[in-house]
């Protein structure tokens, strides 16, 4: 690390240390529990942070006073983001509310906001999270930082926090050719260490700018990029590593919780499951039972430190799947909201990925799958005069969407991002009318 780096890692954790070396206690147990997954010793912490949040839950809160807990999580409902917002005030533990708290909001694709509230120690647990999970990425303590994301008025740093933090904010919102030269000039002219961070599609939007310009490789000490928020294409992925000579990988978070899942350099297409902070089921698609092993099914969250406002049996919206025949189990399959993930016209799960294979055919800038019914389907693209291949990419398409599938192709000048900032790749419209 250079004198600088070292200099900001040092003091953030002298800092730490001053404050009694909570964060870093937080940091080693999440380190022990993860790394020695199998020893009864990490086996054990997790039971009881388990059964700690949910007695502490049962105990101070009006929403689950009601239930029972005889050590099987079952006992308890599992909840989503509506009930969350509805029953807001009932989640809230009563021992907590009159210490200081943080919040958090989020609105998702649904545009509707959720406020999340935290107390001090979960916030320090977050932190802990990021601190792990991105060494796992190589970017450390003390490394600049490239976010692109959406900045909202409550996100934006200051000047001094951001040079305090080595954070050099992005906006995914005005992402045209003009932005994206002045980011990759910024990073060609910085001599730091550096990470990249940011939401996939917007990293999307760049490749393809590069592709089109025929950019070479950058060599600029880049070690570590991070995509979060919406899933990565393999196409993506290839152009990242090639264009910024890094590794990249997925992370699954949410604002609701924290770092749920990351992929590792090493990990390939799979994810390492955040078993230390949290307990994760995978639920039936639709019952509020165990899907059976290897099979996707709903990803429910049990948050095991967030004490001011107990989120258990969380339904993230999200499908994955998890090899449990590994140790520590983790995800193979993260296919995103469950209004984004497609099904075959025989109501077979298909990869969400489908749409990336539309990078291989000229002229096309961007692209949209959007199922209607059980057999009908509407492809946005937004292509350029160098497109000519529709009957080609209908045929495609019917290969993974059943031959009776009935797909409608409609020309657009742009697909909008959300409110968030991102940018959703398949849409689901059957299920909500469902």
């Amino acid at each position: 690390m250079r004198l600088l780096e070292k200099i900001r890692f040092t003091m953030f954790w002298f800092v730490d240390f001053l404050k009694g070396s909570k964060l870093k206690k937080h940091y080693k147990d999440i380190t022990f529990i993860l790394e020695n997954y199998n020893l009864n010793s990490s086996k054990q912490r997790r039971e009881a942070h388990l059964n700690s949040i949910i007695k502490h839950a049962i105990k101070t809160t009006e929403f689950y006073k009601k239930y029972t807990f005889n050590e099987s999580l079952e006992t308890l409902p599992v909840i989503d983001k509506n009930i969350l917002r509805e029953k807001h005030l009932e989640f809230l533990s009563n021992t907590m509310t009159k210490k200081k708290f943080y919040s958090t909001i989020t609105t998702g694709s649904t545009g509707t906001p959720l406020e999340i509230f935290l107390d001090k120690n979960k916030r320090r647990r977050n932190t802990a999270d990021v601190i792990y999970f991105s060494q796992l990425a190589n970017f450390k303590i003390g490394f600049r930082l490239f976010y692109l994301r959406k900045w909202s008025v409550d996100l934006k740093k200051s000047f001094f926090l951001s040079w305090i933090q080595n954070v050099k904010a992005l906006e995914v919102l005005n992402l045209n050719d003009e932005n994206i030269d002045k980011i990759i000039n910024n990073i060609k002219n910085d001599s730091s260490t550096k990470g990249f961070i940011g939401y996939a599609s917007a990293y999307d939007v760049i490749c393809k700018y590069l592709d089109r310009i025929k950019f070479k490789p950058i060599n600029s000490n880049i070690k570590s990029i991070i995509a979060v928020s919406e899933g990565l294409n393999i196409n993506t992925k290839k152009s990242l590593e090639y264009y910024f000579q890094a590794p990249v990988v997925s992370r699954y978070s949410n604002m609701e919780n924290g770092i749920i899942a990351q992929q590792t350099p090493q990990s390939k297409n799979n994810f390492i499951i955040n078993w230390a902070s949290y307990y994760i089921e995978i639920l039936d698609i639709d019952k509020d039972i165990l899907a059976k092993p290897g099979e996707p099914g709903r990803i429910v969250v049990t948050d095991l430190f967030n004490y001011y406002m107990p989120i258990i049996r969380y339904d993230t919206g999200d499908i994955g799947t998890i090899d449990y025949s590994v140790q520590p189990p983790i995800f193979t399959k993260i296919e995103g909201r469950k209004t984004d993930v497609l099904y075959n016209t025989n109501g077979i799960v298909v990869p969400s990925m489908i749409i990336a294979s539309i990078d291989r055919y000229d002229g096309i800038i961007q692209g949209q799958l959007i199922q209607e019914s059980k057999y009908e389907y509407t492809l946005k693209l937004n292509v350029s005069e160098l497109f000519n291949k529709e009957l080609e990419i209908i045929n495609e398409f019917k290969g993974y969407l059943g031959i009776n599938a009935k797909i409608k192709v409609v020309y657009v000048n742009e697909i909008p991002l959300l409110d968030s900032g991102k940018r959703r790749s398949t849409v689901n419209n059957y299920i909500k009318q469902a």
